[in-house]
């Protein structure tokens, strides 16, 4: 998290598991809880390999209780998120709502040949898009396809291979940039434009460098470092059609575009322009929400040729994919969840920013079968205390850890502990002054059949005012 403008209530707030889409359902989660509310997952799926399906959860105050999968709430009615997870629903009901969208036809594989689509495909005219009517993700979309071989082999590997009954056709939109809008209700709280790879020049670096660079930054941001540009031959080609080399020096500012624009759209790279983007767009995203009844909240994805100042929505996303307006590649990050908190439990503020608690316990326990629900424990009230202790000793390995750890949760102490030698382990501890005394004796007075403690070493009792786990936790698993 080193962009400056992310969001400083969640530097150091997330833990190092908790990467791309997991983001989007951590960050709503800890922003309830960290509000007092009771917060609960639940395993739907034993084994599920996917932790967005089989794992969701709830929020409570004790009067009104709401269950979410991802960033989206059980205020989304089933019958609305079915309309708006079919694509070709999707754009009926926004037609009939005076959003503009592509020019498109839906197809069933029972009903029509391959070769009937193709001819409707060749009628509205290269170059055209194929997307399946019901996955999400940019699953089995192929944009940009000028020929009929191409679209052929587009129509039978959703046909064959992800095996759906239905397609959408549609015209492609020229010139066109990807943007996000996540919306509640009649207002839009986030806007991102997701640029294909691309590098900031600054006049001195050529391209290769400028990736390297690049790397650097997408590895540091949580949410996009599954987005790391990679150096292949669809990229030369590119590059290759335009005479450039990657020894070629952008100017210094300039924006320089490694891929094709709606291509490798999983490796999309974020700017947030929420304050910048032409108010009309943002209507079109309020219009194509509501066009669905029972859609309170979710993103609306709009392609915009920003030279015409056109667009047209070509997708309604109910799990309201946040993640890129929460950690952007680049701009001003939007605290998203505080708003979806708002809008969900109006009369809750944040009472903790100091603590959170580790989402791995929980998926490893629910994917391995060991549990159906989970209640996380809520944060310490009233003023809590810091101590450090150094342990010199032998043989201080996982039993010695594991007797560490059960103490510190009899305690309810919160911290971490790290390896400062092969005989050595720091031991930060942090709650109410009384527990860490206790867990002080402990430590000067226990040990294992095996380990042996030469020397305990400590600083003095001091307010804490910094960030950590709810847990006791080992930061270095090799000591």
């Amino acid at each position: 998290m080193n962009n400056p403008h992310h969001l400083p209530h969640l530097k150091d707030s997330l833990p190092k598991d908790v990467v791309t889409y997991q983001t989007s359902f951590y960050t709503v989660a800890l922003e309830g809880w960290r509000r007092g509310l009771e917060l609960k997952y639940y395993n739907n799926k034993r084994g599920g390999r996917v932790p967005s399906i089989s794992i969701t959860y709830s929020l409570s105050d004790g009067n009104n209780e709401y269950h979410f999968v991802c960033a989206r709430g059980s205020k989304s009615k089933r019958e609305a998120i079915l309309k708006a997870e079919n694509k070709s629903s999707a754009y009926k009901y926004m037609k009939e709502n005076g959003v503009p969208v592509p020019e498109s036809k839906t197809f069933n594989f029972a009903d029509s040949s391959i070769e009937d689509m193709c001819d409707y495909g060749e009628r509205i005219g290269y170059p055209i898009v194929v997307k399946p009517t019901n996955m999400g993700g940019g699953r089995g979309v192929v944009t940009h396809i000028d020929s009929k071989q191409i679209l052929k082999k587009a129509l039978l590997n959703i046909k064959d291979e992800l095996n759906k009954k239905s397609v959408i056709i549609e015209k492609y939109f020229e010139g066109g940039v990807d943007y996000r809008f996540y919306v509640i209700e009649n207002r839009v709280i986030a806007v991102s434009k997701n640029y294909s790879s691309n590098v900031i020049g600054d006049g001195k670096s050529n391209l290769e460098e400028l990736i390297d660079k690049r790397n650097i930054h997408i590895s540091n941001n949580m949410a996009a470092k599954n987005r790391i540009i990679k150096i292949d031959k669809e990229m030369l080609n590119y590059l290759n059609e335009q005479n450039i080399s990657l020894d070629h020096i952008p100017q210094k500012g300039e924006r320089f575009f490694l891929r094709k624009h709606g291509t490798h759209l999983g490796k999309r790279l974020s700017v947030d322009c929420t304050n910048t983007v032409d108010p009309k767009f943002k209507k079109y995203a309020v219009d194509a929400l509501n066009s669905i009844p029972g859609l309170p909240t979710g993103s609306i994805d709009m392609i915009i040729n920003e030279e015409k100042n056109e667009g047209i929505v070509n997708e309604i996303n109910t799990k309201g994919e946040i993640m890129m307006h929460v950690f952007p590649v680049e701009g001003e990050a939007v605290d998203v969840p505080k708003y979806l908190i708002d809008y969900y439990f109006p009369n809750t503020k944040k009472i903790n920013d100091n603590f959170h608690f580790e989402y791995k316990p929980v998926k490893e326990l629910f994917l391995d079968g060991y549990a159906d629900e989970i209640t996380i424990p809520m944060y310490p009230k009233g003023m809590q205390y810091k101590k450090t202790f150094v342990v010199e000793g032998e043989r201080l390995g996982p039993l010695y850890l594991k007797k560490l750890k059960r103490k510190a949760a009899n305690l309810r102490l919160m911290g971490h502990i790290k390896s400062e030698s092969k005989k050595g382990l720091e031991i930060l501890t942090i709650g109410p002054e009384e527990k860490i005394n206790k867990f002080e004796e402990f430590i000067n007075t226990s040990g294992t059949g095996k380990s042996k403690i030469f020397k305990v070493t400590n600083t003095d009792l001091g307010e804490f005012d910094g960030q950590s786990s709810i847990g006791l936790e080992i930061v270095d698993e090799d000591v």
